[in-house]
């Protein structure tokens, strides 16, 4: 079994008790704004059915799995290949290099590709020149190019490829290595951390939602054989499976495009919980903005690009739920939340319903936190859950604006940029 602390267990304890606790409270207070029991079910129809049963999954099923599972032991050592794409990444480079070049993993080589930079990357790359394959492309900025340059180039059986302005812990290797003795696996996903989460406000709430969105969320998709994206900032997979599929495409949103090819040769994709990466996020609105907007423009075009997997039992679980799952909760319930509210509410009082609304999914949010204290490695990766009510009051519904926005303006107007 995996090593567990006292603070997992009672977290998890916790959170059992709170369940039909919080759940009663909610009733009793629904009553006391008039609102009946079975009112209130209907009003919140779509809370019960898309957000809360989810929560009280990972209360239950996750820390359920983290006390049963086995760690993978370490039996297979592999020629690892790094790959490294930097354009005009002349202040984050030198880090990156170094982070991976600490992994005490001996078989290993790091490839870097300077892609078409205009600053310092070459020169700042070439002082690692000695411990490392340094390419240059000329004419570059487009990363799967960068990466298919140095795939002619590496010699590894396991192809991890980081972002420059990403460091990797300094045993990162090794618990790769670990997970890859399983020949059914063929991809992984590193567990991202924000780096710069001190800068301010934005970065301390993009950090609690790497934890509470990505880490606990990919845990959960990990264990049900849905994981449909493997972050570009860390990314492994196997040089065959590579090579098979003829490396990556040049799309946007080449992360998500890779994992789906994955799973249509039916190879397993995994999350590795303690092989950390720690990469820089966004600390301006407007930069925010962009990167979610083009998240969220590359996810109907890559699931479109992808539409043959949808219900197909070939492609097995991420075809016959996965797909189908991220359509309905990152896509469809942006529309239906909103919409369902509103139908109801205008029988309501819409302050009384509203204030529900807010403790409603302040429980479920809870309920998630508590549930990411019971599985987590190191718990102080959750310093920013002081964070929680500006969370629900202010960055989800900005968030859930421009995910509608992304959306809407892919559907009308197809971006020309891949």
């Amino acid at each position: 079994m995996v090593k567990v602390s006292w603070f997992n267990l009672l977290a998890f304890g916790i959170n059992l008790v709170l369940i039909p606790v919080m759940l009663y409270v909610l009733i009793l207070i629904a009553n006391h704004f008039n609102i009946g029991t079975l009112d209130f079910l209907m009003i919140f129809f779509p809370t019960f059915i898309l957000d809360y049963s989810r929560a009280i999954g990972k209360s239950v099923i996750l820390p359920i799995y983290e006390l049963i599972r086995k760690p993978p032991i370490p039996a297979y050592t592999p020629m690892i290949s790094v790959i490294i794409p930097a354009h005009n990444e002349e202040r984050t480079i030198a880090a990156c290099i170094t982070s991976v070049l600490e992994n005490n993993y001996k078989f290993k080589e790091v490839i870097v590709v300077d892609d078409g930079s205009t600053d310092g990357t070459y020169l700042v790359a070439s002082r690692f020149k000695e411990r490392i394959k340094l390419l240059s492309r000329p004419k570059g900025g487009i990363k799967t190019y960068a990466l298919n340059y140095a795939l002619t180039f590496a010699k590894g059986e396991v192809i991890v490829t980081v972002d420059a302005d990403t460091i990797i812990s300094r045993d990162a290797i090794d618990k790769i290595t670990a997970y890859f003795c399983n020949p059914n696996v063929l991809a992984a996903s590193g567990n991202l951390r924000v780096i710069n989460e001190d800068k301010n406000l934005l970065t301390r709430l993009q950090s609690y939602e790497y934890v509470i969105a990505f880490d606990i969320g990919r845990r959960l998709q990990a264990l049900f054989k849905t994981l449909l994206i493997i972050p570009g900032a860390k990314s492994i997979v196997r040089k065959h499976v590579l090579d098979f599929i003829g490396g990556f495409d040049p799309v946007l949103g080449e992360d998500f495009d890779l994992t789906l090819k994955v799973h249509k040769v039916k190879g397993r994709v995994v999350f590795i919980p303690d092989c950390y990466a720690f990469t820089d996020v966004p600390e301006a609105w407007r930069s925010w903005f962009k990167q979610r907007e083009r998240w969220h423009r590359s996810q109907i075009r890559i699931l479109i690009r992808h539409r043959n997997i949808f219900f197909r039992r070939r492609f097995g679980t991420p075809g016959m739920l996965g797909a189908p799952d991220m359509v309905l909760m990152d896509m469809l319930a942006v529309f239906l939340r909103p919409t369902w509210f509103t139908c109801f509410m205008y029988a309501q009082n819409v302050v009384s319903v509203g204030l529900l609304l807010v403790l409603f999914y302040f429980v479920i949010e809870l309920h998630t936190i508590l549930s990411a204290f019971s599985v987590l490695e190191v718990l102080s990766d959750l310093k920013n859950a002081y964070l929680l009510p500006l969370v629900l009051i202010f960055y989800r519904p900005i968030y859930s604006f421009v995910r509608l926005y992304a959306y809407m303006a892919e559907l009308i107007k197809p971006s020309t940029r891949w």
